[in-house]
């Protein structure tokens, strides 16, 4: 596992959280595979290589 840190807007930040407590709720563990989530779709639509398109398929089917 790696760990990010990174600056985003307050407003989206807010909206992200909003989503996912309509979504899953807020239990543990949901931000996380929240983004996680939306970083693989992020992959799957703009990845350019057939090995990164793999692995994000891989793990959406994993998480299902």
């Amino acid at each position: 596992m790696t760990q990010i840190n990174a600056k985003i807007d307050d407003e989206i930040l807010q909206e992200f959280r909003h989503v996912i407590y309509e979504k899953y709720g807020l239990k543990k563990g949901d931000f996380k595979n929240a983004l996680e989530s939306a970083m693989v779709d992020y992959v799957l639509k703009y990845s350019k290589t057939d090995t990164a398109k793999e692995l994000a398929n891989r793990l959406k089917d994993e998480n299902k």
